[in-house]
């Protein structure tokens, strides 16, 4: 019984990493309602600025708790009848909170990294960051009893990164950075674990936030699309 199980999450987690991947977002709009104008940027899908945004007497940076929202098939997917796995409500939160247990310190990393102090409160030279990962997409998450059976994936999952960036004392919004990344793209399956989906994912957060962090400290300089 346990081979045969094995064999229905092998096949199983391996088509759902393909079948119910989320698309790409599409090509945002040049100028947002609340007066945001996109900006090139070579490694992120959109970037916003407000145009008379000066982030450069920013030496400071706050960082609210990551809000985290799956994809909207996910779990429906996950507890497909004709899978081993069923995801209780518990388990959903346990995989929020795997996934994005580093977030915060991997985008405080960025930051101080680019010569930032992280402060507790707000101030005149104080820039508030809200990071969200939305549409998360785990692909094989690991809440079978061990031993049992086995999963395994080409990645480890995918999700819609956002940085919404204001000045901390008047609540304008100055920035919103968008983009959308895979968690390890490999060219065969890879046993998952909740250990192997938290590193994975730690490395598409650490490629966004850096790439955040150095388009907000480049902004200036861009062209308009």
């Amino acid at each position: 019984m346990k081979i045969l199980q094995t064999f229905f999450i092998f096949s199983i987690v391996a088509f759902a990493g393909a079948a119910f991947a989320a698309p790409r977002p599409a090509t945002g709009p040049v100028t947002r309602d609340d007066g945001l104008v996109r900006v090139q940027s070579p490694n992120l899908d959109k970037v916003y600025v407000r145009p008379d945004a000066n982030l450069s007497g920013y030496r400071k940076v706050m960082i609210d708790p990551v809000q985290v929202e799956f994809s909207k098939d996910w779990l429906r997917n996950m507890n497909d009848p004709r899978y081993v796995a069923r995801l209780r409500d518990e388990d959903v939160r346990r995989i929020s909170d795997e996934t994005t247990s580093n977030a915060v310190s991997i985008i405080a990393d960025a930051f101080k990294a680019s010569g930032y102090e992280i402060a507790t409160a707000p101030g005149k030279d104080v820039l508030r960051v809200s990071p969200r990962v939305t549409e998360l997409y785990v692909n094989a998450p690991d809440v079978f009893p061990p031993g049992e059976t086995r999963a395994f994936a080409r990645d480890a999952g995918e999700a819609t990164l956002l940085l919404e960036a204001r000045d901390a004392v008047s609540g304008v919004l100055l920035a919103v950075i968008v983009d959308h990344g895979t968690a390890l793209d490999m060219l065969h399956l890879t046993r998952a674990t909740s250990v192997s989906n938290t590193f994975w994912f730690d490395g598409l957060y650490k490629r966004w936030a850096t790439s955040s962090v150095a388009e907000l400290g480049a902004v200036k300089n861009r062209p308009r699309t």
